[in-house]
Protein backbone atom coordinates (compact mmCIF):
# COMPACT_ATOMS: atom_id res chain seq x y z
CA UNK A 1 0.00 0.00 0.00
CA UNK A 2 1.48 3.31 -1.34
CA UNK A 3 2.16 5.61 1.83
CA UNK A 4 -0.50 8.57 0.52
CA UNK A 5 -3.56 5.65 0.68
CA UNK A 6 -2.16 4.90 4.22
CA UNK A 7 -2.42 8.63 4.86
CA UNK A 8 -5.49 8.43 3.49
CA UNK A 9 -7.02 5.65 6.04
CA UNK A 10 -5.47 7.15 9.25
CA UNK A 11 -7.17 10.53 8.37
CA UNK A 12 -9.97 8.36 7.88
CA UNK A 13 -9.70 6.53 10.95
CA UNK A 14 -8.68 9.44 12.82
CA UNK A 15 -11.78 11.30 11.49
CA UNK A 16 -14.36 8.12 12.97
CA UNK A 17 -11.90 7.99 16.27
CA UNK A 18 -13.45 11.42 16.65
CA UNK A 19 -17.38 11.25 15.93
CA UNK A 20 -17.16 8.54 18.32
CA UNK A 21 -15.61 10.59 21.32
CA UNK A 22 -17.98 13.37 20.46
CA UNK A 23 -21.40 10.86 20.34
CA UNK A 24 -20.28 9.25 23.74
CA UNK A 25 -19.59 12.87 24.91
CA UNK A 26 -23.28 13.95 24.18
CA UNK A 27 -24.53 10.52 25.66
CA UNK A 28 -22.14 11.75 29.06
CA UNK A 29 -23.97 14.59 28.59
CA UNK A 30 -27.66 13.56 28.55
CA UNK A 31 -26.45 11.03 31.45
CA UNK A 32 -25.70 14.53 33.57
CA UNK A 33 -28.71 16.07 32.41
CA UNK A 34 -31.27 13.03 33.45
CA UNK A 35 -29.35 12.45 36.99
CA UNK A 36 -29.81 16.33 37.68
CA UNK A 37 -33.52 16.74 36.51
CA UNK A 38 -34.88 13.41 37.19
CA UNK A 39 -32.55 12.11 39.53
CA UNK A 40 -32.50 9.30 38.05
CA UNK A 41 -31.56 6.90 35.00
CA UNK A 42 -31.18 3.24 34.17
CA UNK A 43 -29.16 1.98 30.68
CA UNK A 44 -33.04 1.55 28.59
CA UNK A 45 -33.02 5.72 29.27
CA UNK A 46 -29.75 5.83 27.09
CA UNK A 47 -30.76 2.88 24.82
CA UNK A 48 -33.76 4.49 23.39
CA UNK A 49 -32.60 7.43 23.07
CA UNK A 50 -29.87 7.19 20.98
CA UNK A 51 -30.39 3.57 20.01
CA UNK A 52 -27.60 2.23 21.15
CA UNK A 53 -26.79 -0.90 22.85
CA UNK A 54 -27.10 -2.12 26.42
CA UNK A 55 -23.35 -3.04 26.69
CA UNK A 56 -22.73 0.27 24.80
CA UNK A 57 -24.90 2.56 27.68
CA UNK A 58 -23.25 0.60 30.63
CA UNK A 59 -19.87 1.26 29.25
CA UNK A 60 -20.92 4.86 29.04
CA UNK A 61 -22.16 4.66 32.69
CA UNK A 62 -18.75 3.30 33.72
CA UNK A 63 -16.88 5.92 31.92
CA UNK A 64 -19.50 8.63 33.58
CA UNK A 65 -18.93 7.12 36.73
CA UNK A 66 -15.19 7.90 36.30
CA UNK A 67 -16.19 11.79 35.76
CA UNK A 68 -17.95 12.22 38.74
CA UNK A 69 -18.12 9.04 40.81
CA UNK A 70 -20.13 10.82 43.74
CA UNK A 71 -22.31 12.09 41.26
CA UNK A 72 -24.76 8.82 41.56
CA UNK A 73 -24.87 5.40 43.29
CA UNK A 74 -26.82 2.05 42.06
CA UNK A 75 -29.75 1.61 43.38
CA UNK A 76 -30.18 -2.24 43.15
CA UNK A 77 -33.97 -3.03 44.66
CA UNK A 78 -34.90 -0.46 41.21
CA UNK A 79 -32.19 -1.08 39.51
CA UNK A 80 -31.46 2.45 38.57
CA UNK A 81 -28.95 4.77 39.25
CA UNK A 82 -29.85 7.95 41.22
CA UNK A 83 -28.18 11.52 41.63
CA UNK A 84 -26.79 11.71 45.70
CA UNK A 85 -26.46 14.79 47.65
CA UNK A 86 -23.44 15.37 46.39
CA UNK A 87 -24.27 15.90 42.49
CA UNK A 88 -22.06 18.51 40.58
CA UNK A 89 -23.21 18.93 37.10
CA UNK A 90 -20.43 18.23 35.10
CA UNK A 91 -21.81 20.19 31.47
CA UNK A 92 -23.36 23.60 30.32
CA UNK A 93 -26.18 21.30 29.06
CA UNK A 94 -27.31 20.90 32.42
CA UNK A 95 -27.71 24.08 33.50
CA UNK A 96 -30.80 25.38 35.00
CA UNK A 97 -30.91 28.05 32.00
CA UNK A 98 -30.69 24.71 29.57
CA UNK A 99 -33.64 22.81 31.15
CA UNK A 100 -35.78 26.00 31.17
CA UNK A 101 -35.33 26.80 27.67
CA UNK A 102 -36.15 22.76 26.77
CA UNK A 103 -39.38 23.52 28.84
CA UNK A 104 -40.18 26.40 27.24
CA UNK A 105 -39.50 24.90 24.01
CA UNK A 106 -41.79 22.16 24.59
CA UNK A 107 -44.38 24.42 25.73
CA UNK A 108 -44.39 26.87 22.75
CA UNK A 109 -44.36 23.73 20.12
CA UNK A 110 -45.16 20.90 21.38
CA UNK A 111 -44.28 18.64 18.45
CA UNK A 112 -40.64 19.77 18.34
CA UNK A 113 -39.15 18.10 20.85
CA UNK A 114 -35.61 16.79 19.01
CA UNK A 115 -32.84 18.02 20.98
CA UNK A 116 -33.37 18.45 24.32
CA UNK A 117 -33.15 15.36 26.69
CA UNK A 118 -36.06 16.03 28.93
CA UNK A 119 -37.34 13.05 30.56
CA UNK A 120 -39.88 13.13 33.03
CA UNK A 121 -41.51 17.35 32.93
CA UNK A 122 -43.48 19.12 35.00
CA UNK A 123 -47.08 20.44 33.17
CA UNK A 124 -45.64 23.76 31.79
CA UNK A 125 -47.40 26.28 29.70
CA UNK A 126 -46.28 29.64 28.44
CA UNK A 127 -48.03 32.64 26.87
CA UNK A 128 -49.00 32.66 23.55
CA UNK A 129 -47.28 34.71 21.09
CA UNK A 130 -48.40 36.19 17.93
CA UNK A 131 -46.11 34.86 15.03
CA UNK A 132 -45.31 37.36 11.84
CA UNK A 133 -44.89 36.38 8.57
CA UNK A 134 -41.63 34.56 7.73
CA UNK A 135 -40.71 33.58 4.07
CA UNK A 136 -38.46 30.97 4.07
CA UNK A 137 -36.95 31.97 0.45
CA UNK A 138 -36.26 35.24 1.76
CA UNK A 139 -34.45 34.36 4.69
CA UNK A 140 -32.38 32.38 2.63
CA UNK A 141 -31.01 34.97 -0.01
CA UNK A 142 -30.48 37.25 3.03
CA UNK A 143 -28.57 34.58 4.72
CA UNK A 144 -26.72 33.21 1.74
CA UNK A 145 -26.06 37.51 1.06
CA UNK A 146 -24.53 37.61 4.38
CA UNK A 147 -22.68 34.31 4.20
CA UNK A 148 -20.95 35.73 0.66
CA UNK A 149 -20.85 39.70 1.36
CA UNK A 150 -23.61 40.39 -1.69
CA UNK A 151 -26.23 43.00 -1.87
CA UNK A 152 -30.18 41.64 -2.09
CA UNK A 153 -32.55 43.54 -4.20
CA UNK A 154 -35.87 43.45 -2.21
CA UNK A 155 -39.53 45.03 -1.66
CA UNK A 156 -39.62 45.90 1.15
CA UNK A 157 -43.00 46.74 2.96
CA UNK A 158 -42.73 49.88 6.13
CA UNK A 159 -45.59 51.71 7.99
CA UNK A 160 -44.74 55.03 5.88
CA UNK A 161 -44.93 52.88 2.67
CA UNK A 162 -47.38 50.25 3.32
CA UNK A 163 -47.65 49.21 -0.53
CA UNK A 164 -43.69 48.57 -0.78
CA UNK A 165 -40.76 49.70 -2.75
CA UNK A 166 -37.95 49.01 -4.14
CA UNK A 167 -34.37 48.97 -2.72
CA UNK A 168 -31.29 47.44 -2.62
CA UNK A 169 -29.43 46.13 0.87
CA UNK A 170 -26.24 44.68 1.83
CA UNK A 171 -27.19 42.49 5.08
CA UNK A 172 -24.61 41.62 7.94
CA UNK A 173 -26.61 40.06 10.72
CA UNK A 174 -29.66 39.02 12.25
CA UNK A 175 -31.16 40.02 15.25
CA UNK A 176 -34.10 39.28 17.18
CA UNK A 177 -35.26 41.94 19.25
CA UNK A 178 -37.15 39.36 21.64
CA UNK A 179 -40.39 39.17 19.55
CA UNK A 180 -39.46 40.01 15.72
CA UNK A 181 -36.55 38.71 13.25
CA UNK A 182 -34.96 41.59 11.75
CA UNK A 183 -31.34 42.21 9.43
CA UNK A 184 -29.10 44.40 10.30
CA UNK A 185 -28.09 45.88 6.58
CA UNK A 186 -26.48 48.81 4.46
CA UNK A 187 -29.28 50.61 2.53
CA UNK A 188 -28.22 51.65 -0.49
CA UNK A 189 -31.07 54.10 -0.77
CA UNK A 190 -30.44 55.84 2.79
CA UNK A 191 -26.89 55.33 2.36
CA UNK A 192 -27.27 54.46 6.29
CA UNK A 193 -27.33 50.97 8.33
CA UNK A 194 -30.64 49.87 9.06
CA UNK A 195 -32.98 47.36 10.70
CA UNK A 196 -34.78 45.68 8.14
CA UNK A 197 -37.99 43.27 9.43
CA UNK A 198 -37.59 40.19 7.94
CA UNK A 199 -41.46 40.28 8.00
CA UNK A 200 -41.81 43.09 5.75
CA UNK A 201 -39.51 41.48 2.81
CA UNK A 202 -41.75 40.50 0.16
CA UNK A 203 -39.63 39.65 -1.93
CA UNK A 204 -35.34 39.08 -2.44
CA UNK A 205 -33.50 38.19 -5.24
CA UNK A 206 -29.49 38.53 -5.76
CA UNK A 207 -27.80 41.93 -6.63
CA UNK A 208 -24.44 40.84 -6.48
CA UNK A 209 -21.02 40.86 -4.81
CA UNK A 210 -20.78 44.03 -2.91
CA UNK A 211 -17.83 45.69 -0.29
CA UNK A 212 -17.61 44.38 3.10
CA UNK A 213 -19.62 47.22 5.08
CA UNK A 214 -19.95 44.93 8.86
CA UNK A 215 -16.65 46.96 10.28
CA UNK A 216 -18.29 50.41 9.05
CA UNK A 217 -21.80 50.19 10.73
CA UNK A 218 -20.04 52.36 13.88
CA UNK A 219 -23.60 51.86 16.17
CA UNK A 220 -23.79 48.06 15.89
CA UNK A 221 -19.71 47.35 16.43
CA UNK A 222 -20.38 49.98 19.22
CA UNK A 223 -21.17 48.30 23.01
CA UNK A 224 -22.64 50.39 25.47
CA UNK A 225 -23.02 49.59 29.32
CA UNK A 226 -26.28 49.48 30.62
CA UNK A 227 -26.56 50.51 34.90
CA UNK A 228 -29.85 49.13 36.23
CA UNK A 229 -31.10 49.54 39.67
CA UNK A 230 -34.05 49.09 41.55
CA UNK A 231 -36.37 52.37 41.22
CA UNK A 232 -35.54 55.11 43.28
CA UNK A 233 -39.52 55.64 43.98
CA UNK A 234 -40.24 52.20 45.55
CA UNK A 235 -40.21 51.73 49.18
CA UNK A 236 -36.53 50.26 51.02
CA UNK A 237 -38.47 46.54 50.91
CA UNK A 238 -39.76 46.52 47.58
CA UNK A 239 -36.27 47.72 46.91
CA UNK A 240 -35.08 44.91 48.07
CA UNK A 241 -37.27 42.32 46.72
CA UNK A 242 -36.11 44.14 43.23
CA UNK A 243 -32.54 43.48 44.06
CA UNK A 244 -33.04 39.75 45.19
CA UNK A 245 -34.94 39.17 42.09
CA UNK A 246 -32.41 40.02 39.53
CA UNK A 247 -29.56 39.16 42.05
CA UNK A 248 -28.18 42.31 41.82
CA UNK A 249 -24.70 43.07 43.12
CA UNK A 250 -24.03 45.94 45.30
CA UNK A 251 -27.50 47.27 43.68
CA UNK A 252 -26.76 47.22 40.48
CA UNK A 253 -26.79 45.31 37.28
CA UNK A 254 -24.60 45.83 34.31
CA UNK A 255 -25.46 44.88 30.96
CA UNK A 256 -23.07 45.03 27.54
CA UNK A 257 -25.72 45.45 24.83
CA UNK A 258 -24.43 46.60 21.43
CA UNK A 259 -25.65 50.15 20.41
CA UNK A 260 -28.20 49.59 17.39
CA UNK A 261 -29.94 47.39 20.17
CA UNK A 262 -30.22 50.07 22.91
CA UNK A 263 -33.95 50.70 21.80
CA UNK A 264 -34.81 47.16 21.75
CA UNK A 265 -33.45 46.37 25.21
CA UNK A 266 -35.27 49.48 26.99
CA UNK A 267 -38.32 48.61 25.27
CA UNK A 268 -38.37 44.95 26.76
CA UNK A 269 -37.56 46.17 30.12
CA UNK A 270 -40.25 49.00 30.41
CA UNK A 271 -37.57 51.95 30.24
CA UNK A 272 -38.21 54.11 27.21
CA UNK A 273 -38.49 57.22 27.42
CA UNK A 274 -41.99 56.92 26.37
CA UNK A 275 -42.61 54.40 29.07
CA UNK A 276 -41.17 56.47 31.83
CA UNK A 277 -44.28 58.14 33.18
CA UNK A 278 -45.05 54.73 34.94
CA UNK A 279 -45.60 53.99 38.74
CA UNK A 280 -42.72 52.81 40.15
CA UNK A 281 -44.27 49.35 40.64
CA UNK A 282 -45.18 49.21 37.18
CA UNK A 283 -41.53 50.10 36.22
CA UNK A 284 -39.56 48.43 38.89
CA UNK A 285 -36.08 48.85 37.22
CA UNK A 286 -34.59 52.01 36.68
CA UNK A 287 -31.79 53.40 34.58
CA UNK A 288 -28.72 54.86 36.55
CA UNK A 289 -27.22 56.33 33.09
CA UNK A 290 -30.30 57.54 32.06
CA UNK A 291 -29.09 60.50 30.46
CA UNK A 292 -26.35 58.62 28.63
CA UNK A 293 -28.28 56.14 26.96
CA UNK A 294 -30.99 58.78 26.38
CA UNK A 295 -28.58 60.74 24.19
CA UNK A 296 -27.40 57.56 22.58
CA UNK A 297 -30.74 57.03 21.14
CA UNK A 298 -31.67 60.70 19.90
Amino acid sequence: MSDKFREGDERVSQKGRLGARWGQERRLEFIDYRLRWDGQINRSSITDFFGISVPQASLDLNEYTKLAPDNLQYDMSARVYRSTGLFQPVFATSSLECYLDNLLSVAVKSELQYGNFLGWRTPVAAVPRLLRRLDSDVVIQILRAIREGEAVQVIYQSMSDPEGSERTVTPHSLVHDGYRWHTRAWCHKRKEFRDFLLSRIVQAHNAGPDEERTNCDTAWNTYIKVILFAHPGLRPAQRSLIETDYAMVDGEIHLECRQALLHYLLFQLNLTEAQSNQAPEALQLALKNKDEIYALLK
